[in-house]
């Protein structure tokens, strides 16, 4: 799978994902935002209709019931399961390792390490993943409304970084389309 590819059905899961779960998102949903758990949770839910019945979706995945040899045990950097993989289950390797997702509700307020594309291409070199990409939704929620800006950092295990800097996943149109449709889709 060609990198644009993968990025567009990335592009529909978290559409799918902001549209249909956005009183998640919303104030309303509560005191504090959604964890990244639950949201790679519902971007994983909605991946899994976009990418081929072969390949394996699963959100925090970690092989902790196996013995791991020690070039893949994740440890130092790599401290922590990934929050979202596509892979073919009990593999390794480039052939069976396809994309590795690390998400944040917001980079500018998360912990040391959570939003790095470093981490995450330490976790991709070690296990092998053709495509990583650090996903920060920007979540921007005050009292009384709720937004997301979400960019996108990808790396590839042949090349490394294929942007310096965070893109946009949405283009400004585009993205407000995506939250008008969210917002109206929410008071339905």
């Amino acid at each position: 799978m060609q990198l644009a590819d993968l990025q567009a059905r990335v592009r529909i899961a978290l559409t799918a994902t902001l549209v249909d779960e956005w009183t998640m998102f919303a104030p309303s949903a509560g005191t504090s935002r959604p964890t990244e758990r639950t949201v790679s949770f519902h971007l994983g839910w909605n991946l899994r209709g976009t990418i081929e019945k072969t390949w394996d979706v699963d959100a925090d995945y970690d092989r902790s019931g196996m013995v791991l040899e020690e070039s893949v045990r994740l440890d130092g950097p790599t401290h922590r399961a990934p929050h979202l993989i596509v892979h073919h289950r009990g593999r390794l390797g480039p052939e069976h390792n396809l994309l590795l997702v690390e998400l944040t509700a917001d980079a500018a307020t998360a912990e040391p390490g959570s939003a790095d594309l470093g981490v995450a291409q330490a976790i991709q070199r070690r296990f092998g993943y053709r495509y990583a990409v650090v996903l920060d939704l920007r979540l921007d929620d005050d009292a009384t409304t709720a937004a997301v800006h979400p960019h996108w950092h990808w790396s590839t295990l042949d090349e490394g970084r294929v942007t310096d800097q965070p893109q946009p996943v949405y283009a400004d149109d585009v993205l407000v389309d995506v939250l008008t449709r969210a917002r109206t889709g929410a008071h339905a």
